[in-house]
């Protein structure tokens, strides 16, 4: 039970980074003058369309710019045709990630240009009063959304994000999310999610994912080194993951964040459990989806 309470508290501390996308590391070329490396590029490139009938099609935007104070870069899939509600609900997520009221490139452009000048002015802020010698590497900030699978019934786009803003680490943020197609909703995913075989298959999947196709699977006791845990019979009651998971073509992912069940040398912990076997905990609405 003690151990148990500690798994979820570290949970905890992993949601309280994600929300404030708190950095604390170092990245990029150590400090110099303003000037030394700024460039900015855009780029729009053709609208793509997936091999489905009901199809979203996005226009694949990027910005980056850069010096030696701060560094930007953004990727983003914007949905520009399509089911009117799906498209509506995907701009509406979009911005809701980038906390800005996006509605098109031309908006994620300027909030690359405005997230450049922000993370300057910190840098300015932290460093000008410092020693060169002192300083430390260019504030920066990353976010990727791109579509990673799309059915007839459902699409999922996924988040990457970097921040760094001083200090011996940056923070990452991964996270899925599956809309369905008929109403542009995130819909639950999973209803048994206290069943013992559910717990015994995320018990396998993190194994798997420490394991990293090794010809022997890490041992129970092997597998505890790596988490937030003391006892092996922890393993069996390991929580499902704060963010939701999400879906692919094949199977259901579950993505744990830094620091949410293990230290931040485990990196993002993540994982596919296949469709035939997760099937019987997914709820009605999951299961039509992937039928």
């Amino acid at each position: 039970m003690k151990r148990t309470r500690n798994l979820i508290l570290s949970a905890g501390l992993a949601i309280g980074l994600a929300t404030g996308f708190g950095a604390c590391g170092q990245r990029g070329a150590q400090a110099g003058s303003t000037e030394a490396n700024d460039s900015t590029t855009t780029e729009n490139q053709d609208s793509i369309k997936s091999a489905t009938e009901n199809t979203v099609t996005v226009e694949t935007v990027k910005f980056e710019k850069s010096d030696s104070t701060a560094e930007v870069s953004l990727m983003v899939q914007w949905p520009v045709d399509g089911n009117k509600i799906l498209v509506d609900s995907l701009r509406h997520h979009i911005s809701y990630l980038l906390e800005k009221e996006i509605d098109g490139p031309k908006a994620i452009e300027a909030y690359g240009e405005s997230l450049f000048e922000s993370l300057s002015e910190d840098w300015h802020n932290v460093y000008d009063e410092m020693e060169p010698e002192a300083r430390m590497g260019a504030f920066s900030k990353t976010h990727d959304i791109t579509v990673l699978a799309e059915t007839d019934r459902y699409i999922t786009y996924y988040y990457n994000t970097y921040m760094y803003g001083g200090g011996a680490h940056g923070y990452t943020t991964e996270v899925g999310f599956t809309f369905r197609k008929s109403d542009g909703r995130q819909i639950p995913l999973i209803a048994d999610t206290e069943s013992p075989s559910l717990a015994a298959l995320i018990k396998e999947g993190i194994r798997e994912f420490f394991s990293d196709g090794a010809e022997k699977p890490l041992t129970d006791e092997e597998l505890l080194e790596y988490l937030f845990a003391e006892e092996i019979s922890t393993l069996d009651n390991i929580p499902l993951p704060c963010n939701p998971p999400y879906l692919t073509k094949t199977g259901l992912v579950m993505l744990y964040t830094q620091y949410e069940i293990a230290p931040y040398s485990s990196g993002i912990i993540t994982f596919e459990i296949p469709f035939r076997d997760i099937r019987p905990f997914l709820t009605e609405e999951a299961k039509a989806l992937i039928e």
